[in-house]
C-alpha cells in the first residue's frame, strides 16, 4: 500500500471510530452504501458539507477524507469497517 493510501485510511479510521463513538454506524453505512457507485462525485460534494465534518477532522485531515471518499476501494473499506466496530460495540452492550 502506498503512503497516500496508508493516510487515507489512517483518516477513514478516524472517521469510523467517530461515528462508531456516537453511535451513528448504520446511518453512516448506508450513507455510504448509497454513495459508493458515485463516489467520486459524492467526493466533490464534500466540498459542501465541510463545516459539518470539521468538528471530526482538522483542514488537512478533511482534505484528505475527501480524496480518499472519491475512491470506490476506501468507501467500500470504511463501510466494513463501520460494519466491525458496531459489532463490536453490540457484543460490548451485550457483555
Amino acid at each position: 500500500m502506498d503512503a497516500e493510501r496508508v493516510r487515507q485510511r489512517e483518516v477513514l479510521e478516524r472517521v469510523a471510530r467517530e461515528v462508531a463513538r456516537r453511535g451513528m454506524c448504520s446511518p453512516a453505512i448506508f450513507l455510504f452504501e448509497s454513495i459508493q457507485p458515485l463516489s467520486f462525485v459524492a467526493g466533490q460534494a464534500l466540498a459542501f458539507i465541510q463545516p459539518l465534518l470539521t468538528v471530526m477532522l482538522d483542514a488537512p485531515d478533511y482534505e484528505v477524507f475527501r480524496e480518499a471518499i472519491e475512491d470506490r476501494e476506501n468507501v467500500r473499506w470504511l463501510v466494513d469497517r463501520l460494519e466491525e466496530l458496531e459489532e463490536e460495540r453490540l457484543a460490548g452492550d451485550d457483555g
